[in-house]
């Protein structure tokens, strides 16, 4: 895998809408992992949303947060400040 993805800019806002809708309409809170497969058209389909993601140095969660510029520590705090 790549990350950040190798894909144009409308492609990964068509992701990241399939990915939020997808968050939102199953009344997730915190931080999830919506995992998405494209086909050779470009059609995107979600696969599963794991509730649990892992959060190891090694982990997605973690590596896309810091493709975002984000670090550990923060991300970690992000995460408490988001839970209700």
């Amino acid at each position: 895998y790549h990350c950040p993805a190798p894909f144009d800019a409308a492609l990964i806002a068509k992701i990241q809408d399939l990915a939020k809708k997808t968050y939102v309409s199953l009344g997730l809170a915190g931080v999830a992992r919506v995992d998405l497969m494209m086909d050779e058209k470009e059609n995107v389909y979600v696969l599963e949303a794991n509730t649990i993601p892992g959060m190891t140095a090694t982990s997605l969660v973690p590596k896309m947060a810091a493709a975002m510029g984000i670090s550990f520590p923060d991300l970690c705090e992000m995460i408490l400040e988001s839970v209700h």
